[in-house]
């Protein structure tokens, strides 16, 4: 079982709004899926270490969740826009070649 909660995903970034914490509980279980499915031992290793991924995988999506690279905003003559980051494009939950590493698994 990975053992996350909307609080540790919180700590040490900002407090989550009611609507955020149930964004949370929900990546936190499309977060155990991934890494179960990425990371078969995943139940036998540190704790801490896959609470500290999955959290860094929720934070992504929640911090940019239009999965910007640049935003571009202008004030007089309004415009707006930005660059999508290929890797975050989708707005999905991803776990990265380094985190993998973490976890003890060869990224492809």
């Amino acid at each position: 079982m990975i053992y996350v909660r909307p609080e540790d995903v919180a700590a040490g970034w900002r407090p989550l709004s009611d609507a955020e914490v149930i964004t949370a509980t929900g990546l936190i279980e499309e977060a155990s899926i991934l890494l179960r499915v990425l990371v078969p031992n995943v139940d036998a290793l540190d704790e801490s270490i896959v609470r500290f991924v999955a959290v860094r995988m929720i934070r992504r999506v929640m911090k940019n969740p239009s999965g910007y690279r640049v935003r571009t905003e202008s004030v007089d003559d309004y415009s707006d826009g930005g660059t999508i980051d290929s890797a975050l494009s989708t707005g999905e939950l991803y776990v990265s070649d380094q985190e993998l590493g973490w976890l003890g698994v060869k990224p492809a």
